[in-house]
């Protein structure tokens, strides 16, 4: 029997988002908007998941965190947890100004991308599997060595 952890409404959430945002193969700008609304609202949701399993509340990620990425990973760094996929923190670092000011749309169409489509999917991958691995175990500590085999 599996131990329910506070936050884990948000990680299936998240996990929810990242699905939508697979689903989506054409690369035309809409298409590109979705999916990047999709990610940022997968990682945001993951990342708080992580910090309510820490002991945040709803309404302390609401009010300090609110949209912002950077935020919401450093405050989990903060808390130990570590990211294994390298590319996540300069994904988040793009993403989040565009995401906090409901500009995604902005990064979309931006030509050249940039950000790639199959490398944000697979940060975001690595991410929910790092937060369910931290949070199932209690350790915080993200990464492979707190995978399970």
């Amino acid at each position: 029997m599996s131990t329910r952890f506070r936050g884990e409404h948000l990680l299936k959430n998240a996990a929810g988002f990242l699905a939508g945002a697979q689903h989506l193969s054409r690369d035309d700008r809409h298409s590109r908007e979705i999916l990047l609304h999709q990610i940022a609202c997968a990682i945001e949701l993951s990342l708080k998941s992580f910090l309510q399993s820490r002991g945040w509340s709803d309404e302390q990620c609401r009010l300090e965190i609110r949209h912002d990425l950077t935020k919401a990973l450093d405050a989990a760094e903060g808390l130990g947890f570590r990211p294994s996929y390298p590319d996540l923190h300069p994904l988040v670092a793009i993403l989040t100004p565009y995401y906090c000011r409901h500009r995604i749309r902005d990064l979309a169409a931006h030509e050249p991308a940039l950000l790639s489509p199959q490398q944000a999917l697979k940060a975001t991958e690595e991410l929910i599997s790092d937060v369910r691995a931290a949070c199932s175990k209690g350790s915080g500590l993200g990464g492979p060595s707190s995978r399970s085999s």
